[in-house]
């Protein structure tokens, strides 16, 4: 009796022993499968890069108002040889030819072209006489003013007519002339031709002296 209750302890020694490493053969695919878990990627997935956070993104700038563009007619209250000699002066430097724009003043003849004053009458009269005999015809002395003793060669309407008497002068032979506003002509009008590409026309509206910088004409 005693001889087979100790076989049957044994046989359950066996049998637990064998459980045991059953139990353990089981779990180590289970192991493997929890290590690899992270590696196992499902057929046909995709994917995606992550889109960029929106605080990244480049800041987008405003877009500057459009320049408006510069008129073709400005003006001046007065205008005096200086500020002539500056109009003219920016019209060059703008690539603006003379024949492409014109002026006007507010007096119907404002415009001349003269001789500047001489030291004294005498030779006032000396520079008549030598103009007369050259075929000058438009001719009158100045007998006043702070332009007194200057000679006269003609009044106009505009810069333009002033500019061709001088040429005409020139080919007569006659030397030494101004062109510029008459005193008191009044205010001053530059009207630019058409055909003046736009490009040409930028910053003619800036960076004048103080009192000289232009106006847009009304209506323009």
């Amino acid at each position: 009796m005693g001889r087979l209750m100790g076989l049957l302890a044994l046989l359950n020694v066996v049998v637990l022993v064998a459980g045991l490493s059953m139990e353990q053969v089981r779990a180590k695919p289970a192991t493997l499968l929890d290590f690899n878990a992270d590696k196992v990627r499902l057929l046909g997935r995709v994917e995606l890069p992550e889109a960029p956070s929106a605080s990244l993104a480049d800041p987008v700038e405003p877009a500057a108002p459009p320049r408006k563009p510069v008129s073709r007619c400005l003006s001046w209250p007065e205008l005096d040889r200086e500020l002539l000699g500056e109009i003219e002066s920016r019209m060059e430097s703008a690539g603006i030819a003379v024949s492409d724009y014109d002026m006007s003043l507010g007096k119907r003849l404002g415009w001349w072209v003269y001789l500047p004053p001489f030291v004294d009458a005498e030779a006032m009269r000396a520079a008549i006489e030598a103009a007369s005999r050259k075929g000058v015809k438009d001719i009158a002395p100045v007998r006043g003013g702070e332009l007194r003793n200057a000679v006269s060669l003609g009044a106009f309407p505009s810069l333009g007519k002033a500019r061709a008497q001088e040429k005409k002068l020139r080919s007569l032979g006659l030397e030494g002339m101004q062109i510029g506003p008459r005193p008191n002509s009044g205010h001053a009008t530059l009207v630019i031709a058409a055909a003046v590409a736009e490009t040409r026309l930028a910053g003619l509206d800036e960076g004048w002296g103080k009192g000289r910088a232009p106006l847009a004409c009304a209506g323009d």
